[in-house]
């Protein structure tokens, strides 16, 4: 399974004079020790990369100020009990990694009929998968539902 490059962006706003922080998640296990930097934008963002297989990943930001905050731009939230706390969530979905195909191309199958002459006493329709490429960019974060905190 191929991994896939996300980069994470804490808005300037959210930062809120915060120059540094670390990202936690399930990805490094909300290890401290294992934090992702966080690296402060022209603008005032803070900004990290890491790489992902597919899969749903719990997130959260540990600024140098102290303070835990989350992604406002977030598609989704998960409740953790036990910090009283929602944590981020992103879904990530690698490309399906095939000869000739580039980057961002997804495969679809579809089921189209195929004819059957008399002579063969196969049934009167049967169904073959043809491979259709679609280019298409994946790695969303998903929306408003609740999670955990680390």
């Amino acid at each position: 399974m191929s991994s896939k490059k996300i980069d994470f962006l804490l808005t300037a706003d959210v930062a809120d004079g915060a120059t540094s922080g670390i990202l936690l998640g399930d990805f490094n296990n909300w290890d401290l020790n294992n934090g992702v930097a966080l690296k402060q934008q022209k603008d005032g963002s803070l900004k990290a990369s890491v790489s992902l297989q597919s899969g749903s990943y719990e997130y959260r930001y540990l600024l140098n100020n102290g303070r835990w905050v989350n992604d406002k731009q977030a598609a989704k939230y998960n409740y953790n009990p036990e910090f009283s706390v929602e944590n981020c969530v992103i879904e990530v979905v690698s490309d399906v990694s095939t000869a000739n195909l580039k980057d961002n191309t997804t495969l679809k199958a579809k089921a189209t009929p195929e004819a059957v002459t008399e002579k063969s006493k196969a049934p009167a329709k049967t169904a073959k998968t043809k491979i259709v490429v679609e280019q298409k960019v994946e790695a969303t974060a998903p929306k408003n539902t609740k999670a955990k905190k680390s």
